[in-house]
């Protein structure tokens, strides 16, 4: 979970929001660190406001309707 001093931008509409906003339906996501990785894990964070993430999964629900 990001630091509660951290803000993020919605990477579609570049909405700002910060840690306590998730609850409010924001999508967070960070890359997958490699399986068997020892490595520190990635702080890149891709964030998606409520409106944003909603279209993006009408987009693939669209998609994957034949």
């Amino acid at each position: 979970m990001p630091s509660p001093d951290l803000q993020f931008t919605c990477l579609r509409c570049g909405r700002r929001g910060t840690p306590d906003d998730v609850a409010t339906g924001w999508s967070l996501s960070t890359p997958p660190r490699p399986t068997g990785s020892d490595a520190p894990r990635e702080e890149t964070v891709t964030a998606l406001c409520p409106a944003c993430a909603r279209d993006a999964v009408r987009d693939l629900e669209g998609r994957l309707d034949p």
